[in-house]
């Protein structure tokens, strides 16, 4: 499993900040799809929008109506189907 270290910071579920991200593999107004580490966080909601992103720091800020946020472990994760990304 991956150790490497991320954040996430909620406010008021309209707002979510997230650090040492690697990826934005998709997204829409009712999901946003993340590369962390090993694992792939899943946004969901009604209204999302990415508000801030730098790539080569790995932070991302999701506004809307936030209503699950779901990690899915995966062992083997395909670089050529990111959709952004740092190297």
């Amino acid at each position: 499993m991956d150790t490497k270290r991320h954040t996430l910071t909620l406010d008021a579920r309209a707002s979510l900040a997230i650090t040492a991200v690697d990826d934005v593999v998709s997204f829409d107004e009712t999901l946003v799809s993340l590369a962390v580490g090993e694992s792939t966080l899943n946004i969901s909601g009604e209204g999302l929008s990415i508000k801030s992103l730098s790539l080569e720091n790995g932070d991302i800020t999701v506004e809307g109506n936030i209503s699950a946020i779901v990690y899915f472990d995966s062992t083997v994760r395909k670089r050529k189907n990111r959709l952004f990304g740092r190297g």
